[in-house]
């Protein structure tokens, strides 16, 4: 990755309307230095509709983004929030990996978590059972005493148990939000807190004060299987943000585990929120696991981890 430009250039380029994030890659990637932003330069590489007031934006006044970007990093430190961009040594190597990757991450908490080499992903739906609840819980602690990092995305329902297994078994959890510093659902405030008082981590790809709608909590769901190495979706329907993640991790060539739910006694045939995992595990997307096959699991996932070259 190019290092010709400071972290703090890019970051100030970020707070120019018009430039986003395919625009600073492109930058990034052609090796230019801030000493090359000129008119016929910057318009080879920022698209957009918005690229003619961008461009004369940073030729006319980038020293105003800079100070932009200087002020806005000092309030992130003050809150110990820390920037970490795509050029940074603690960027996750993970991220490097997948499409689309951020260039800019907000992180509360654990930076060693942005490069911890055994994470999974429990993942699910907000409307669950007591049953699922209680596979997510079981997963999470069965992972912790193995050494993993427990990902998921601090949402109510399944997201909530994973980290609370985690947490239970004194171990670590990292939570992708939309917001580090405004945490959604309120409901999970606390939980969130706990996550930062155990030695875990808050990651987010957007700035604080940004509104947690529909389509940043999809495109968030990427960073989830992004970050681990399987993904264990636990109860979803056949649509909804659960299946989001699954198919990124489908796209990142991640591993799948589905619970062999209907292995367990009681569990109720008709609850609409096993369909997905019923069809994953029919179209053999997703590989069953239960209490018996653990040790299996664990084997093809640090098998996987072995391959990736770190």
């Amino acid at each position: 990755m190019n290092n010709n430009i400071a972290k703090e250039d890019l970051f100030a380029l970020s707070l120019v309307e018009g430039v986003g994030a395919k625009s600073i890659k492109n930058i990034l990637d052609a090796g230019i230095s801030t000493q090359d932003f000129d008119e016929d330069t910057l318009s080879e590489y920022i698209k957009g509709p918005k690229k003619a007031t961008a461009v004369a934006a940073i030729v006319d006044n980038f020293g105003q983004y800079q100070e932009q970007a200087e002020h806005q990093i000092n309030e992130l430190e003050g809150s110990d929030i820390h920037l970490i961009c795509c050029t940074d040594t603690e960027y996750p190597f993970l991220y490097t990996r997948i499409p689309d990757p951020p260039v800019f991450l907000y992180a509360r908490g654990n930076l060693e978590l942005l490069n911890h080499k055994k994470n999974i992903a429990i993942i699910g739906t907000r409307k669950c059972s007591p049953f699922g609840k209680d596979i997510a819980k079981k997963t999470a602690k069965r992972f912790v005493a193995a050494g993993y990092n427990i990902v998921s995305g601090l949402a109510l329902g399944i997201d909530t148990a994973a980290h609370e297994g985690a947490l239970e078994a004194q171990g670590l959890t990292t939570a992708i939000l939309v917001d580090v510093a405004n945490i959604f659902p309120q409901e999970n405030n606390g939980l969130a807190q706990q996550i930062l008082n155990q030695n875990g981590l808050l990651l987010a790809e957007n700035p604080p004060g940004t509104f947690a709608l529909g389509g940043l909590l999809v495109t968030r769901d990427r960073l989830q299987s992004g970050l681990s190495s399987a993904v264990f979706p636990i109860e979803t329907d056949e649509k909804g943000g659960t299946m989001h993640t699954v198919r990124f991790a489908e796209e990142q060539n991640r591993l799948l585990f589905c619970p062999d739910l209907f292995s367990i006694k009681d569990y109720p045939r008709n609850f609409d929120k096993s369909n997905g995992i019923i069809k994953l595990i029919k179209e053999k997307r997703a590989m069953a696991y239960n209490a018996s096959n653990y040790e299996e699991v664990i084997e093809k996932i640090e098998k996987d981890i072995t391959v990736m070259k770190w």
